[in-house]
């Protein structure tokens, strides 16, 4: 009988998904998946990179990240743009059970990822939105414009879904695989992700 190569143990399949949409965010990505990695200790989680063929590198710095954590990965679209089908396509390329989506600027504060997992789960909630406008929230740095556009899309949000969130049109959220499953054909890429899985 020939000797047979070690088997590796099965790896833990991820239960949470980072999906981060980028473009042009080569300088940042490596922040991120070291942010990521710190704040999910004794989570099991994989960060996915779904980048929109950026000309400054950035896939092939995922790529070179992912060559030595097998938790980051990378979707590089070619001919495909845009943020909500960028969203969509990296919460379809995961088995995990709960999906997190973040802006790939370093703009949401990534240690609330443990917090919003936590709360999905004992809540038994859809979907957690990590919002700009609550207590403990912020807009970072922005300018007064991208401030007032960001209000104005989240009154006019409120309005459409009819739901009662602080933030419907924020980046940044977590929500269950299934809510994104059943709703998947109906998602717009014309709205936020986060107003489109309530509608």
């Amino acid at each position: 009988m020939q000797d047979q190569p070690a088997r590796c143990p099965p790896c833990q399949p991820p239960e949470l998904a980072v999906i981060v949409p980028t473009y042009q965010e080569a300088d940042s990505v490596a922040e991120i998946a070291r942010r990521v990695a710190a704040v999910l200790d004794g989570v099991a989680w994989e960060l996915l990179f779904v980048d929109d063929d950026s000309p400054d590198g950035t896939a092939e710095r995922v790529r070179e990240l992912a060559r030595h954590d097998s938790r980051v990965r990378l979707i590089q679209r070619v001919g495909r743009r845009g943020l909500s089908s960028a969203c969509i396509e990296g919460m379809l390329a995961t088995s995990a059970p709960f999906l997190a989506v973040m802006d790939g600027d370093l703009q949401h504060d990534e240690t609330l990822l443990p917090r919003m997992l936590q709360t999905i789960k004992d809540e038994d909630l859809e979907i957690v939105v990590g919002s700009r406008y609550v207590a403990g929230g912020g807009v970072g740095d922005w300018n007064a414009r991208r401030q007032f556009m960001s209000r104005l899309a989240t009154r006019i949000g409120q309005r459409l879904i009819g739901v009662e969130l602080q933030d419907p049109m924020s980046g940044f959220f977590l929500v269950r695989a299934t809510v994104i499953q059943s709703c998947v054909r109906r998602l717009s890429g014309n709205f936020s992700i986060s107003h489109g899985s309530l509608g």
